[in-house]
């Protein structure tokens, strides 16, 4: 009697001894064929129980060995034996046409999975920080602290320093063209009405990303390299609730302040230019920057940065968790997590453009 066992994705020296067992187990006559076509993950222990069980293991033979199982037998100059399935002949291809357009049709599909494990997280850390906040549970209530010290105390200074300089280079910028219509009163109705609206939550949000993306990505990348991430599962925790939940609460936390100093430092720095250009008085520009904005554009300009801010921690913590398991994998994970922050935050800042205006 002949069986086949088809073993599964993750294959590694726990599953192995499990099959040991099974094969330990097999009767005098009885075949087995073990189905190596699902397993993508494996280690030593894979390549040793694969030529044990092809070569000294009567009845038993092995299958579907994938190709990166023999690239690794290959590379530790194990040669096949007679159980060992032969490469099969590489099949004729499309012309360069159809290469070039096949392996853009792939990335356009890796991308569309991507955005759909994205958009999938993204709605199970809405759920796990309702559920946290409901039920006070699964989460260790420090880190959240520990998350908005880095977040927030240590981003003020670097987000306050770069909006007052580009209130400056506004202002020097605007002051030129409204020079020439004699419309100098109206360079405060500009800095307020950019600051508070649109370039205080995108810098702001850019610089988030650099700063708290990247380390957020580095972080958790490093965890799941190290079988950290694993171990919390282990333990019966929910990573993605553990990790993710005290540093979405923290940049929800962090933002408003942060928000309202450098709305304070870029209209400091027009107003630093408005008066050695134009000789405006401090009073006289805040008094015209009031008659053009208010409480309503400061709102949106919070609402803005805490949605960047957001799509900055998911999509580090996006990249960190489904990192692959080696050290230039980090790096790689970190360079993606930035350019995947910066995009979204254009992204939206476009939607949020057609909302508002």
């Amino acid at each position: 009697m002949s069986r086949t066992v088809s073993l599964p994705k993750r294959f590694r020296a726990p599953e192995v001894v499990g099959v040991l067992d099974e094969i330990r187990r097999l009767e005098v006559g009885e075949t087995l064929v073990l189905d190596f076509g699902q397993v993508e993950e494996f280690d030593g222990s894979t390549l040793a129980f694969l030529g044990y069980a092809g070569k000294e293991v009567p009845g038993v033979s092995v299958a579907g060995v994938p190709e990166p199982l023999v690239r690794a037998r290959e590379a530790l100059a194990c040669p096949p034996d007679a159980a060992w399935p032969a490469k099969p002949a590489a099949p004729s291809g499309p012309g360069r046409p159809g290469r070039f357009f096949r392996a853009y049709a792939e990335r356009f599909l890796g991308h569309a999975r991507n955005l759909g494990r994205f958009l999938a997280m993204l709605g199970d850390e809405v759920f796990h920080v309702g559920g946290y906040l409901r039920e006070r549970k699964g989460v260790y209530p420090g880190e959240t602290w520990n998350q908005m010290y880095f977040m927030g105390y240590q981003s003020y200074p670097i987000v306050c320093l770069l909006l007052f300089l580009v209130g400056v280079t506004i202002s020097i910028t605007s002051a030129e063209q409204l020079r020439v219509f004699g419309a100098d009163a109206f360079i405060a109705d500009i800095i307020g009405y950019a600051m508070l609206r649109e370039l205080v939550p995108l810098m702001a949000g850019v610089i988030l990303a650099g700063k708290v993306g990247a380390a957020v990505t580095a972080e958790l990348a490093s965890m799941t390299v190290l079988e950290e991430v694993d171990a919390l599962r282990t333990m019966g925790l929910v990573p993605e609730k553990f990790l993710m939940v005290p540093r979405l609460l923290a940049i929800t936390l962090v933002v408003p302040l942060l928000v309202a100093m450098a709305d304070v430092a870029g209209i400091l720095g027009g107003m630093v230019v408005a008066r050695i250009t134009f000789g405006m008085l401090p009073a006289a520009f805040l008094d015209q920057m009031v008659n053009t904005v208010g409480w309503v554009d400061f709102a949106w300009g919070l609402v803005k940065t805490v949605v960047f801010g957001w799509a900055v921690v998911v999509g580090a913590g996006f990249k960190g968790l489904t990192v692959g398991r080696s050290a230039e994998e980090v790096g790689r994970a970190t360079t993606e997590s930035v350019v995947l922050s910066i995009t979204l935050i254009i992204v939206l800042d476009c939607v949020f453009a057609f909302v508002i205006y």
